[in-house]
């Protein structure tokens, strides 16, 4: 069958690399982030699962030094040990502003319950600080923030977007999503004002399969239709705040006093994807935004046949106008897997991404794809893509 319409060329890349291949053994390597060090080496820490691939089993934050040039991780350890925890996922690493390496990480208690860690580390994550809970000042139990996700803004702010589930799966307590945010270098928590995206501001998708008219109306009425929202600080000072959905397209707001309050959730019609996460950064010293995400702008809203949950291709956007208009560069991975979860680091004119790559089998004489499987690392020139 064919998955999409999308063309086979990319863009240029200096590597492309699978770090951890998934086995019976590691089940499942990705949701990491990647932080250039003092030194010049980079520390990678990602999610190992070693007890099955669901979010709720077994699994550690496992890293050590990325040879960017082959692949491996050199002098590998477990972060954050921790024999009580159901596992622990989600990293994300930010170069603060005061030179220490900050590290943010979801602890698993139970399969619908976790809380959301920060740690900050003065010798380039040699020893770590203890962690400190930054969920205390909400009530939600079940809490989803992604990889690669922690900001600090020019103002000094802490900033930890999130999606809280009052209860998961309970259609009379839909979710949304906020942002955590601390002043004094992560000592202490608060929670920004709520998020949800309005009936009033649901887009259709530009087509929908004929079949799929009931799914569109299902995900308008869903619970948890926005879900695992980013942010990043404007070259004008704003805030974006990002989420994917279940309705056809990633979704946007705005805030103009540090993140504490948004403009409505509105949809980014130049960004048609599945429900599968986004990654956006500007690029330092720069006005332009890159936004990696799975461009389904040629397959029907809800085609079975084309299979519009797949989260293929992986591919980049860039914004010159804050978001308000996106412009497609090209695929950076075709459409012969599943890739999500992006991180990106910068490193001078290049960019680091690590993202999953799927498991694909055959099931009934149907392709199924496991988006949760192998850790994948690729290297792009910023100035050759942009000019290609």
């Amino acid at each position: 069958m064919n998955t999409t319409t999308n063309n086979k060329i990319l863009l240029p890349d200096l590597k492309r690399q699978i770090i951890v291949q998934s086995t019976a053994a590691v089940t499942r390597a990705g949701e990491g982030s990647a932080s250039l060090l003092k030194n010049g080496k980079i520390l990678l820490v990602y999610s190992r699962f070693t007890g099955g691939g669901a979010d709720h089993d077994t699994s550690e934050l496992f890293g050590g030094i990325l040879d960017p040039v082959t692949g491996e991780i050199q002098d590998g350890r477990i972060f954050f040990q921790d024999v009580g925890a159901v596992n622990q996922m989600c990293v994300s690493f930010e170069r603060l502003n005061d030179g220490d390496l900050g590290i943010v990480f979801l602890r698993r208690s139970a399969p619908d319950e976790d809380d959301v860690y920060f740690s900050r580390s003065p010798d380039d994550g040699i020893t770590w600080s203890k962690p400190v809970k930054v969920n205390s000042c909400c009530e939600e139990k079940f809490i989803v923030v992604n990889c690669d996700r922690l900001r600090q803004f020019s103002s000094g702010r802490l900033a930890i977007p999130a999606a809280l589930y009052p209860e998961r799966k309970n259609l009379e307590k839909p979710s949304s999503l906020a942002m955590f945010y601390s002043d004094d270098g992560g000592k202490s928590w608060f929670i920004s004002e709520r998020l949800r995206i309005l009936g009033k501001n649901m887009q259709p998708p530009r087509c929908i399969h004929p079949d799929a008219g009931q799914i569109w109306k299902d995900g308008c009425s869903y619970y948890a239709k926005e879900q695992e929202p980013g942010v990043e600080e404007l070259a004008d000072g704003r805030i974006l705040l990002y989420c994917r959905t279940y309705i056809g397209y990633m979704y946007q707001a705005y805030s103009s006093d540090n993140g504490q309050s948004w403009t409505e959730l509105k949809a980014s019609s130049d960004i048609v994807s599945p429900c599968s996460p986004q990654s956006i950064r500007r690029i330092p010293g720069s006005t332009r935004l890159l936004c990696i995400f799975n461009d389904r702008r040629n397959v029907a809203y809800g085609d079975p046949e084309k299979f519009w949950n797949w989260r293929t291709p992986l591919t980049l956007a860039v914004s010159d106008d804050n978001a308000a208009t996106w412009r497609i560069l090209g695929n950076i991975e075709d459409d012969s897997h599943n890739y999500c979860y992006t991180s990106i680091l910068f490193l001078g004119d290049n960019i680091l991404l690590t993202y999953y790559e799927s498991e694909n089998t055959v099931q009934d004489g149907k392709p199924v794809r496991r988006n949760l499987a192998s850790l994948k690392m690729l290297i792009l020139n910023l100035k050759q893509i942009c000019q290609h």
